[in-house]
């Protein structure tokens, strides 16, 4: 009897290990994930346009708390106009306000083959006029990744910003 009721519990956890397992996705799907949101950072902080348009499918959307960006040459407007402002201050005499993430408490889920789910707070630290750092902003934010051609790329970045 004992034996039986053995059998039949790891019959009922077999199906929530499965699933456990698959939502956690694989080692290599995990860490080319973890990639392409350290790329997508260290592009925007460096002020490199066209890394940052690279980490997105080409029907990508941003939406940042309402303000809608379609597609590669709208997602691409973002960092060249930062470089346009701070080329604005430059030549004005005033400083370049550079920004810089740090991001925080990180889950990747993988809802179905081929699809990725990254969610995360965000911080952005910028220098003041006195030249400290300083928190600019926080929220946090949701992305969708799909796996296209073996490559994994953001499809949808919905930030939201909390208010002081």
């Amino acid at each position: 009897m004992r034996l039986q009721c053995t059998a039949f519990v790891a019959l009922l956890l077999i199906p929530a290990f499965v699933t456990a397992q698959e939502s956690l996705g694989t080692y290599e799907d995990r860490a080319a994930v973890e990639d392409v949101m350290a790329r997508y950072v260290w592009a925007v902080d460096s002020l490199d346009a066209d890394g940052y348009a690279a980490v997105f499918t080409e029907d990508a959307v941003i939406d940042s708390n309402g303000n809608i960006s379609k597609g590669h040459a709208e997602i691409r407007k973002i960092v060249t106009g930062l470089i346009e402002r701070a080329n604005e201050n430059k030549a004005k005499g005033l400083p370049i306000l550079r920004l810089y993430h740090v991001i925080s408490n990180v889950r990747i889920t993988f809802p179905k083959p081929g699809e990725a789910l990254h969610q995360s707070y965000w911080q952005t630290v910028i220098r003041d006029k006195d030249g400290k750092m300083a928190a600019a902003a926080m929220g946090r934010s949701e992305d969708r990744l799909v796996k296209r051609d073996g490559r994994w790329l953001i499809q949808m970045r919905k930030l939201t910003v909390f208010p002081d």
